[in-house]
């Protein structure tokens, strides 16, 4: 009977043993699956044309429209790989960790994959790798907590990861250029105006063209500062998962352990940051 009762006690100890030496893994899959902040910037980016339309005219404004249509017939793809790298890293945390629930509805939402937009950067490896994580995802979405499954899980899934971490940076790149051609427009529309307008006849509306370039220009400024801070947090994602998958028979180690819960904090102080904006 005493046999049986240390066998117990080792049997819960190691059990333990086991949920704390994945406690890291844990916040950082949850921090990375919370990391959204993509999503608004994708749709800030398919809204471009509603913003700077009354801004434009002639052949520009064609231009813009044609655009505009890539843009929309795009959006739902690109949201489609968020939600494959926040849906892996979910269930990332749910494999390391003691709670079971289903994501299989966030699944279901991934099928039928996504189609290659080149325009934008979005390939054939950015559509096999959000097939690659949907398959790898029904593989693991309902495993029980152990270091086994988490460790098959990451080497399975750091190829698509990456990859789709990779697209998600173009993506934000792309954003960014997007915001910058879009200040230059409406600024210096706005800048020329002004300063072909006369002081006297048109003092009010120069004074509102001046106070609305106030405005647009925190926007525009603003809007840069999350693109940036998105990059980073995509990199700081991406960083470490390949940790993870660079150390996966090491978890246990106390520097290791270190590292990860490092990348966590950055990746939450990154996204706090983003959201305070």
């Amino acid at each position: 009977m005493k046999i049986v009762k240390l066998v117990l006690i080792l049997c819960i100890a190691s059990s333990l043993t086991a949920c704390t030496n994945l406690k890291e893994v844990r916040e950082y899959a949850t921090e990375s699956a919370k990391f959204s902040s993509y999503n608004e910037l994708t749709l800030r980016f398919r809204d471009t044309y509603s913003r700077e339309q009354p801004y434009l005219n002639g052949e520009a404004e064609k231009l813009a429209q044609a655009t505009d249509l890539g843009r929309k017939a795009a959006y739902d793809d690109l949201i489609k790989i968020q939600k494959s790298v926040s849906l892996y890293m979910e269930t990332l945390a749910q494999v390391a960790g003691e709670d079971s629930f289903s994501l299989a509805k966030e699944l279901d939402a991934l099928k039928g994959g996504i189609k290659a937009h080149p325009n934008f950067n979005v390939d054939a490896k950015q559509v096999d790798a959000v097939s690659n994580i949907t398959q790898i995802l029904a593989k693991w979405i309902t495993s029980a907590h152990q270091e086994q499954a988490v460790r098959k899980m990451v080497q399975e899934g750091n190829e698509p990861v990456q990859t789709l971490l990779a697209g998600m940076k173009s993506l934000v790149r792309i954003y960014k250029a997007t915001n910058e051609n879009e200040k230059n427009e409406v600024l210096g529309l706005l800048e020329t105006n002004i300063a072909f307008a006369d002081a006297k006849k048109d003092a009010l509306l120069i004074a509102l063209a001046r106070a609305h370039i106030q405005a647009k220009t925190v926007e525009y400024n603003n809007a840069q500062v999350k693109y940036e801070l998105a990059e980073k947090g995509l990199n700081n994602i991406a960083e470490g998962h390949t940790y993870l998958h660079n150390n996966i028979d090491k978890l246990s180690k106390a520097e290791i352990k270190t590292s990860v819960s490092k990348l966590a904090k950055d990746i939450k102080i990154i996204r706090t940051n983003l959201e305070s904006l």
